[in-house]
C-alpha cells in the first residue's frame, strides 16, 4: 500500500495464486494515474482490472531468466485502459534488461512463454551436451563449458545483428563432404528440428490450459 501511494508506477512481481490477494490489498490506494506492471504468468490484463475495479493502466509482461544478465527477452502487451505515455514509461522500465516487444495480441504471451520463458532451459541442456561432448573428445570439463557457452552467445548474434536466415548461416558453415554436414546429418537423423519443435509447442501448451498434442 505504502509503495503505490507514493509511485505511479507498481510492479507486481509475484506468484499467480499470491496475486488476486495482493491487489486487493493495494486496491483502494490505486487511481486511474497508476500503471500497474504484472509479471505474473497466465494472470490476464482483464482479470488484474477486475479485481482492482478501476480505469487503471496495466501492463501484462513476461521476462525470462537471461534478464538477470541484462541480456534477456520481455514481452508485454497493454490493458484496456494503458496509455500510449504508460507504455512508453513501461518500455523505459524494462528494455535495459534487453529485448522488449510488445505484442500484437495478448494471448501471444501464452506463446512466448514456451519460446522464450522454457527455452533458456533447453538451451542450458544443449550447452551442457555440448560441453559433455568435448570432455567425452578430451577437453576439460571448465573449457568445454565455456566454449560451447560462448559459441552458442556468437551464433546468436550472428541471427540477430547479421540479416541472414538461420538455415543460411547454417549452411554457410557446411562444406561439401565436411565436418560439419556430417554432424548435420546426425542431427537430422535424429529428428533434431521436430524434437525441439514438440518441446516449444507442448509448453506453449501447457501455459494455455491445453490438452499435451505430442503423441510421438
Amino acid at each position: 500500500a505504502v509503495v503505490s501511494t507514493q509511485s505511479t508506477g507498481v510492479f507486481l512481481a509475484v506468484k499467480p495464486h499470491i496475486l488476486p490477494g495482493v491487489l486487493k490489498e493495494v486496491a483502494e490506494f490505486v487511481t486511474e494515474d497508476h500503471l500497474l506492471v504484472s509479471v505474473a504468468n497466465m494472470v490476464t490484463n482483464k482479470q488484474i482490472e477486475d479485481i482492482v475495479g478501476k480505469k487503471v493502466g496495466v501492463m501484462r509482461t513476461l521476462p525470462n531468466t537471461p534478464c538477470k544478465v541484462r541480456s534477456g527477452v520481455v514481452v508485454a502487451y497493454p490493458g484496456t485502459y494503458c496509455t500510449p505515455a504508460q507504455s512508453d514509461l513501461c518500455t523505459k522500465l524494462m528494455s535495459p534488461l534487453g529485448l522488449f516487444s510488445i505484442l500484437p495480441s495478448e494471448p501471444l504471451i501464452d506463446v512466448a512463454s514456451g519460446l522464450c520463458g522454457s527455452s533458456p532451459a533447453f538451451l542450458f541442456m544443449m550447452v551442457d551436451a555440448m560441453a559433455d561432448a568435448g570432455v567425452r573428445m578430451g577437453l576439460p570439463r571448465g573449457i568445454a563449458q565455456n566454449l560451447a557457452a560462448k559459441t552458442m552467445e556468437g551464433s546468436a548474434k550472428m541471427v540477430l545483428e547479421g540479416g541472414e536466415h538461420p538455415i543460411q548461416l547454417a549452411n554457410n558453415v557446411c562444406s561439401p563432404g565436411g565436418t560439419t554436414i556430417e554432424g548435420v546429418y546426425t542431427l537430422n537423423r535424429a529428428g533434431f528440428k521436430g524434437t525441439v519443435m514438440d518441446a516449444i509447442i507442448t509448453a506453449c501448451e501447457k501455459t494455455q490450459g491445453k490438452p499435451q498434442t505430442y503423441n510421438r
